[in-house]
């Protein structure tokens, strides 16, 4: 759908809502011995099937649940509200340690500034992060611009603002677009999905001008659009979309904007568990360097991008994200507005 539901008015009705139509968490699975794992581990996915945290997720469960002795996860997928119907869900499951939930750390963080009153970073403790995904700019293959001057000197002069589509609302594609347009002084109107996939079809299919997409996660379209610029000091891979940093062909500066994908469980499960909650971080990190999940992070071109930060590190991230992006609070709230 490419209307969001995201506003500043229905975001919490919305997610209360969604929240008490959820299906209870951790109830199936095999039996399992004393100890933890004590039943099936639940992912918690804010997105719908098919994006990148969906992929990734799919990927990184697998070598974890072995190492953490038990059966593959099971996957509950919970899009919608900028991921807080995931975040209500996660915190209206028991709170053993058994209920973990994937998402790119931006999105916490905006939650926590745009709605304070619903959700708070302390009510999460952090897992460790998995992979870091830097944003492009992408276009429909046969667009007529092959560089991102072409797009922005088009965008300029265009009689109706260009639309640029994104996974969801706050994310750090969000406010790359956000970043772009202010600095760039053009006029973009941020078409949010609820989800990945959903974004970069539109802009494969060419139902919108652009999409501002992390790397990895559209690899899914990569024979179907055009990269013209990468918001990193450079491209991580090669023979990919091979694209330009930003910062080389632009007059102006841009701040480097990157989506670390992590995993997070309640902090109330963590204070319970602390136990638990340090196997989950010792075995999580233990993960990306299990040659199980290296083979698989090969296979899908992700290993330039496998990053673990501990959950300190996931917790500074946060800080300086909300730091670097203060400036362009109020624009991306206006977006929620107009959403």
């Amino acid at each position: 759908m490419m209307k969001s539901d995201v506003t500043r008015r229905g975001f919490l009705q919305r997610s209360v809502a969604g929240a008490a139509a959820l299906p209870l968490m951790g109830l199936a699975g095999r039996a399992f011995a004393q100890g933890f794992p004590s039943q099936q581990m639940s992912a918690i996915i804010p997105f719908s099937p098919g994006g990148g945290t969906d992929r990734s997720v799919r990927l990184v469960t697998p070598t974890w649940a072995r190492l953490l002795g038990t059966d593959d996860f099971g996957l509950y997928h919970s899009p919608g509200a900028g991921s807080l119907i995931a975040q209500n869900q996660m915190r209206n499951a028991p709170h053993d340690a058994h209920t973990v939930l994937f998402t790119p750390a931006p999105h916490s963080a905006w939650l926590a500034q745009l709605e304070a009153q619903s959700f708070q970073l302390d009510q999460v403790a952090w897992i460790g992060s998995y992979f870091q995904d830097p944003n492009v700019l992408l276009v429909p293959k046969d667009s007529p611009y092959d560089t991102i001057e072409q797009f922005l000197d088009a965008a300029a002069s265009a009689d109706q603002p260009f639309t640029a589509s994104v996974s969801s609302a706050l994310s750090a594609a969000h406010a790359a677009t956000v970043a772009l347009r202010e600095r760039a002084g053009v006029p973009l109107r941020v078409i949010p999905f609820d989800g990945g996939g959903p974004a970069r079809n539109a802009v494969a299919g060419g139902h919108v001008d652009c999409c501002m997409a992390p790397y990895w996660s559209a690899t899914n379209v990569l024979e179907l659009t055009k990269a013209l610029a990468i918001f990193w000091p450079q491209d991580p891979t090669e023979g990919l979309w091979d694209a330009p940093p930003a910062d080389d062909v632009l007059p102006f500066s841009m701040p480097y904007l990157s989506e670390p994908y992590c995993a997070q469980i309640s902090s109330q499960s963590a204070a319970n568990h602390p136990d638990h909650y340090a196997r989950l971080v010792e075995t999580f990190e233990q993960t990306l360097r299990d040659p199980e999940f290296v083979a698989g992070a090969d296979a899908q071109s992700l290993t330039p991008f496998v990053n673990f930060m501990s959950p300190a590190e996931c917790s500074t991230w946060v800080e300086e994200y909300v730091a670097l992006l203060a400036e362009f609070r109020d624009s991306m709230e206006s977006d929620l507005e107009d959403m």
